[in-house]
């Protein structure tokens, strides 16, 4: 019902990383959240491609499934859906060695060197998210289902532990394969058909109808403006990426690579579309572009062929997505 895409923070951190101005305080702050976020999203992926081999007939699948109940908006790793039961899965990524600490709710990662890093405890994002799912489900008048929830780990070498003298229940987490051991006794536990076909297809398609990805604004989040990162466009050579290319006559030069390009804007277009705002005037693209006149710049869109309003100076362009490339991911 619904595919795994790239989720659009990552991107954003992604592009936030590559323009981010040389030596910034912030970098490596960003560039640990990147690699967490990387993380995170290559567990969904492990967790998406075993979900591929249950049987379609019996599931609804939705992936990155993003709703809202009351103004709180929540994210759902990966959503099964039958006529049984609704299984909300949570994908981790988390290598070494990791302690379930029931006493502060905690997740705790053991390194080689002895030093602790603390997470949630999935249970606890898992409680959460079933508690939302079953209001929102009441909400829209399809509370017919019982929802239920798992932990997949992607990494079968990650270790599990408790804490000394703790009874942790890990009947519903899993790692690698086991999901599919998980899953059947799932099966076992909701045997009885709670709805038919059809309205499990209505439930489905209205899951689908409300999806409703929460707006980022990732400079807030980071404490940053414009100030903060580097105009130009982009060189497209992927092991060089040097900002700014040099424009000449219809043509993008890299001054460190040498590689040309007639294109290269429309990557960094995307980037202004996605870090500022999908509308733009003729003096903000120049600026962000880095080209050398109003008319050039005039010139340049014009080859876009973009929706506009107004005249001469007050002109808007509204970058259009399927003309702009639509994310940048290394």
């Amino acid at each position: 019902m619904k595919e795994l895409t790239p989720p659009q923070r990552l991107f954003l951190t992604e592009i936030l990383k590559l323009r981010l101005n040389i030596g910034h305080s912030k970098y490596q702050e960003i560039e640990k959240d990147l690699a967490k976020r990387w993380a995170g999203y290559w567990g969904e992926i492990a967790l998406a491609n075993y979900i591929k081999e249950l049987p379609h007939h019996q599931y609804l699948i939705f992936h990155d499934l993003q709703l809202q109940f009351n103004g709180i908006h929540f994210q759902i790793d990966t959503l099964l859906l039958s006529q049984n039961y609704i299984l909300v899965i949570e994908a981790k990524n988390i290598l070494g060695t990791l302690t379930f600490d029931n006493t502060f709710k905690q997740l705790i990662r053991t390194h080689q060197d002895g030093t602790e890093e603390s997470f949630e405890d999935p249970r606890v994002q898992c409680q959460r998210l079933q508690s939302l799912l079953r209001k929102w489900l009441v909400k829209n008048g399809c509370n017919l289902l019982p929802v239920d929830t798992l932990i997949f780990f992607k990494s079968t070498s990650t270790i599990l532990k408790t804490s000394p003298g703790d009874k942790t229940d890990f009947t519903k987490v899993c790692k690698g394969r086991d999901l599919f051991n998980k899953i059947d006794q799932m099966e076992q536990m909701y045997q009885q058909e709670k709805i038919d076909s059809s309205t499990m297809m209505k439930i489905g398609n209205l899951l689908l109808e409300q999806h409703n990805p929460n707006p980022i604004n990732i400079l807030k989040e980071y404490n940053l403006t414009e100030k903060d990162l580097r105009n130009g466009v982009c060189c497209p050579n992927k092991e060089c990426n040097f900002i700014p290319m040099n424009y000449k006559r219809g043509t993008w030069i890299c001054p460190t690579c040498k590689t040309t390009s007639k294109d290269a804007y429309l990557t960094t277009l995307s980037h202004y579309n996605y870090l500022y705002k999908p509308t733009c005037t003729n003096h903000e693209i120049r600026v962000f572009l880095q080209l050398p006149s109003p008319n050039t710049t005039q010139k340049v869109l014009q080859r876009l062929n973009l929706q506009t309003t107004g005249t001469t100076k007050n002109r808007l362009y509204y970058l259009d997505p399927e003309k702009v490339t639509p994310c940048v991911l290394s």
